[in-house]
Order: structure tokens, then C-alpha cells, then sequence
């Protein structure tokens, strides 16, 4: 019988030590973590021009998006993993071609649909803008190198791209949004992430012109500014009952 209680002793701190594997990070550490990430991220972009191109303010809803068929049961089901999670670190890809992009890392405080086993986890995924090298983004249709036209002379120059639809979250803060892992479409595209280290973990967002929300203020928004546009305010409401719901429950 003594033996048995031994045992049974033994299993408990097991599993108590592997469970305390699985609970939140602690708050101090991740809190010294994103403030040493975002003065490192910010230092970059000091030394950064922002490109902005000609009629780039015009912002706009997906012209595909239906809000009449839009709801939370359908907005979990379209993605494999919905989370609540906070931006960690951010980045740069300066290699990627016309397209910038930021890697990204993401604590993962709720699955809120999905693999549970990933609540209290890190993984990665991209976000839409960044730093890119000038001979990669400013180029014409024949590919000549156009920088001189936005003052920047030297091609190997580090430069900001953005995307006003979906523009990047801040180091801290807070999100929801929809991911898929990550599957490569061919040979090339697997080659170019692997190069950028977002292979392992690597989870893509689902549709972030439409459901993509950034808390800020304390408020849970959209994060698509289109949809604050006057015009669209009452014209899509079934997003916005998504956004209240997030409000009112994370």
C-alpha cells in the first residue's frame, strides 16, 4: 500500500510539473521582452523613409466581401485556428520582392476555435508592410529602379512599404484574428520562406482586410479603417456585431 501512495505521489508531481509547462508566460518577463523588441523595431524605423505612392490614401472594403453572409459561426469556421493573441516581436524581410512583408511573433493568450494546445504559445505569422530594399519595391512595370523619383538614391537603401487596409499592429498590442498553418504552393514559394525562417510554427492570416481586429484604447477595432468610413458604418453591420461580441467577451 505504501508503495501504491509512492506511486501515486510520484504521478502527481509529474503531472503538475508538466502542466506548469502549459500556463502563461509570466507577465514581468514577457512585459521587459516586448519593450526591448519594440525599441529595437522602433530604432529601425527612425532610420526609415515611408514610401507612399500616388493615390495611395483611397481605402476601401474588399469588393468581394458579402456582409450579408457574414457572421461569427461562419468567421471561425473559414479559418483552422482563431486566437486571441499579442504581438511579441516584429521582424524585417528586406529580400522579399515588391511585396513587403513582416514576420511576426504572436503569444497566444485564448484559442478561441481550434487546437487548444496551442493556448500560452508562440507562434509566427506575417503582416502586410515593412521594410524592404529599395531595388526590390521601387521598380517600374519593365523593372527599372524608380527610387530616385521618391528621393531614395541608393538601391540597397532599407524603405517602408505599407498597405492603409491592413496596416501593421504595434509591438504589444492586442489581437484577434483567423490562421491557417502554413502550406507551401510549390518549391519556390517553400525555398523563400525557409530562407526567411517561417517554415516551422508558421501559421498565414485569413482574409485581414476583413476580419482582423487590433484592440486599442481598449477597444477591439477592425483593423481595416475602410469600415469606419461614414458610408460603411451602418451598411455592414453583421462585422460590426462580430466586433461587439469580441468587446463584450475578450
Amino acid at each position: 500500500m505504501k508503495k501504491l501512495l509512492g506511486l501515486l505521489a510520484l504521478l502527481t508531481l509529474v503531472l503538475a510539473g508538466c502542466s506548469s509547462q502549459k500556463q502563461p508566460r509570466d507577465t514581468k518577463e514577457q512585459t521587459k521582452l516586448i519593450q526591448k523588441n519594440k525599441k529595437a523595431w522602433n530604432n529601425k524605423l527612425k532610420k526609415t523613409q515611408v514610401i507612399k505612392f500616388p493615390g495611395e490614401k483611397i481605402i476601401s472594403v474588399p469588393s468581394g466581401y458579402n456582409d450579408e453572409d457574414m457572421s461569427l459561426a461562419r468567421f471561425k469556421s473559414g479559418s483552422q485556428l482563431v486566437v486571441k493573441a499579442r504581438v511579441i516581436n516584429l521582424e524585417p524581410e528586406p529580400t522579399r520582392v515588391l511585396t513587403p512583408e513582416t514576420k511576426a511573433s504572436i503569444y497566444i493568450d485564448k484559442v478561441i476555435q481550434g487546437d487548444k494546445s496551442l493556448n500560452n504559445s508562440t507562434v509566427k505569422t506575417e503582416f502586410s508592410g515593412g521594410l524592404i530594399r529599395a531595388q526590390n519595391y521601387l521598380v517600374n512595370v519593365e523593372g527599372q529602379y524608380t527610387g530616385e523619383q521618391f528621393g531614395v538614391k541608393d538601391p540597397q537603401t532599407l524603405v517602408y512599404g505599407q498597405t492603409l487596409t491592413k496596416p501593421m499592429p504595434k509591438i504589444g498590442q492586442t489581437v484577434i484574428l483567423g490562421l491557417n498553418k502554413f502550406r507551401a504552393i510549390n518549391e519556390h514559394q517553400e525555398k523563400m520562406y525557409q530562407k526567411m525562417g517561417l517554415t516551422e510554427n508558421f501559421y498565414t492570416i485569413n482574409n485581414p482586410e476583413v476580419t482582423f481586429w487590433i484592440k486599442k484604447n481598449g477597444k477591439y477595432r477592425l483593423n481595416n479603417p475602410a469600415f469606419y468610413q461614414a458610408k460603411n458604418q451602418s451598411k455592414y453591420t453583421n462585422i460590426f456585431k462580430i466586433t461587439k461580441y469580441f468587446n463584450q467577451n475578450f
